[in-house]
């Protein structure tokens, strides 16, 4: 591997800091309009509930499932163009959201918006992995309080506007803001050391990960962990239709998740720097547990069924959080994070779409249909749980074994 950048390397804990603060700008662009792309487009009158779940499941997708190509490619050729480029293509597809509400327009949209999302996410968390070393748990814990930070604003200024009668000014600050980052990032990520490996071949990267059972079924029992982040853009819109809430209880349902997270993710992931494999699969396991439950208390009619249940999915997430990308570093061979990290990604795009899906599918009336949503939510969370318990004990199990 080859070292490509142009300085001498900034200390590691600036590199974290500077990749978190094009974090919270993009995040608050993104916060300003995806969690209520949902509520204008049913309001707008030019979309369905199955068309929001196809918008959702869509951008999931290519947000989530290119993940592995891009992660790739950054080993290969390196983060930082993954992550400037990502960030500009995003600035266009907000662009074209704010242009228009139609929903060939806004699939369009979206479909660029995942890619450069994917694009950006594969970039900088690569670059974190590379500088962490041995404070990766906080490391990658304060990158998702830095999207939180914007979480916890966003939603609430997207509904102000909205309710004031500018449903397009949100995704035109969008836009202003990832143009912002684009340029941040192309200027704070230079004295970053990127890595690269120009003689990795590409489907050996790909197959490499595939022949990992262990690191396979570890991804397949994440995905009822992402099923229920993804919850918070897929069923609560929809949810809030049905319940007859307002676009400010959307608001404040992210805002509160955003807080959560910004509050405990930081001390949660300092606690979990040094914590072995098989600790950090049964914390895992914990938060699909919780998420579990959370589900099951949203089959509580109105306001405070949905308000609870999705804030103990918030806490099932502060597991994900602190765990998910680091046992993948863990797991990866030298010169395959960003292979690793992206397959990752992928489980994020499966639990991602498949709440899309059956959100739209289920959601589009009251009555037995929302019932059979969050049981089914609940099962897959409890499914999820006994598999990562049951792998914990397994790693576990192996570690005493060796000791």
């Amino acid at each position: 591997m080859t070292a490509t950048a142009a300085a001498p390397p900034v200390p590691m804990r600036r590199a974290v800091l500077t990749i978190s603060a094009t974090r919270v700008v993009t995040s608050l662009g993104f916060y300003l309009s995806i969690p209520m792309l949902g509520v204008i487009a049913l309001r707008s009158g030019t979309m369905s509930a199955a068309d929001v779940g196809l918008l959702v499941a869509t951008h999931a997708l290519f947000r989530r499932a290119f993940s592995i190509p891009l992660g790739i490619a950054c080993d290969r050729w390196g983060a930082r163009p993954m992550l400037v480029g990502g960030l500009f293509a995003e600035t266009v597809a907000y662009g074209l959201l704010a242009s228009g509400t139609s929903f060939p327009l806004w699939l369009g949209a979206l479909v660029l918006d995942g890619l450069g999302g994917a694009a950006y996410n594969a970039g900088a968390r690569l670059l974190l992995a590379r500088v962490a070393q041995g404070n990766a748990a906080s490391s990658f814990a304060g990158f998702y309080i830095a999207t939180n930070l914007g979480a916890l604003f966003g939603p609430l200024a997207a509904a102000a506007l909205s309710g004031a009668g500018h449903p397009a000014l949100p995704l035109a600050l969008s836009a202003g803001a990832y143009g912002i980052s684009t340029v941040a990032g192309f200027l704070v990520t230079r004295r970053i050391a990127d890595e690269t490996n120009p003689g990795a071949r590409f489907g050996k990267a790909v197959l490499a990960p595939l022949r990992h059972r262990s690191f396979m079924g570890y991804c397949a029992s994440t995905v009822p962990l992402w099923f229920g982040i993804s919850l918070l853009v897929s069923a609560l819109p929809l949810e809030a239709e049905l319940r007859d809430l307002s676009a400010y209880d959307v608001a404040v349902v992210n805002a509160l998740n955003a807080l959560v997270v910004v509050a405990f993710g930081g001390v949660v992931g300092r606690r979990a720097d040094g914590w072995s494999l098989a600790a950090r699969l049964k914390v895992l396991a914990i938060g699909s547990l919780t998420m579990s439950a959370g589900s099951l208390v949203c089959l509580v009619p109105g306001r405070p069924g949905l308000y609870g249940g999705l804030l103990l999915v918030t806490v099932g997430e502060l597991a994900l959080i602190t765990a998910a990308d680091v046992v993948a570093v863990q797991l990866a061979p030298p010169g395959e994070t960003g292979a690793y990290l992206g397959y990752v990604t992928f489980a994020w795009a499966v639990g991602g779409v498949a709440a899309g899906m059956l959100a739209g599918r289920l959601l589009d009336v009251p009555g037995s249909g929302t019932t059979l949503f969050w049981l089914i939510s609940a099962a897959l969370g409890l499914a999820g749980a006994a598999a990562l318990l049951r792998r914990s004990v397994r790693v576990g199990g192996a570690a005493h074994g060796t000791a």
